[in-house]
């Protein structure tokens, strides 16, 4: 199960200024309704491709029996804290270092326990994930938002011209998940 637990509601992956140039809008009147757009189409983009635009902090109850798990969002920059669940939702920090070890990719992370540690309790991860700065955002998922933006501000009667486009600039960037 995924908990967000906090989530920066003032990132924007581009400004207002870089899709009213792609908009081709010179007026500062709609500006609330760009931003608007813009976080839109920051969540269409996270929903289609699995990924964390905006950055957040996320924590995952993993109550399968293995050993190795896959974080199910990217791009996951630290680990924060681990845990173990009991019946009575007693939670108990793994803080020695030895006890599992991460790998963090592109497509996510891996976290591997070591020992047997675990026994029948819940694994719970709390993760950040997300770009910390829209610099950071690969162009082509900045490129998919502007696309989307500019089809919402032309067809605001509920057309999208550029659904296509949308998702063939995400596809590289889509990841797996639950």
């Amino acid at each position: 199960m995924k908990t967000t637990l906090t989530r920066d509601n003032t990132f924007l992956a581009i400004s207002v200024e870089q899709a009213k140039l792609w908009c081709r809008i010179d007026a500062d009147e709609e500006d609330e309704l760009i931003e608007g757009l813009i976080r839109t189409a920051q969540e269409a983009a996270e929903k289609y491709t699995n990924r964390s635009i905006v950055p957040v902090e996320v924590e995952y109850e993993l109550d399968e029996g293995c050993k190795r798990f896959t974080i199910p969002t990217s791009p996951v920059s630290s680990v924060t804290k681990v845990e173990l669940l009991d019946a009575e939702d007693v939670r108990e920090p793994l803080s020695d270092p030895d006890s599992y070890w991460v790998l963090l990719r592109d497509t996510g992370a891996v976290l591997t326990l070591s020992g047997q540690i675990r026994g029948s309790r819940t694994l719970v991860v709390t993760c950040d994930a997300g770009y910390a700065d829209p610099e950071a955002i690969p162009a082509p998922i900045k490129q998919a938002i502007a696309v989307h933006v500019g089809s919402f501000y032309a067809g605001r009667e509920g057309q999208d011209t550029a659904e296509a486009t949308f998702r063939t600039l995400l596809n590289p960037y889509r990841v797996g998940g639950l």
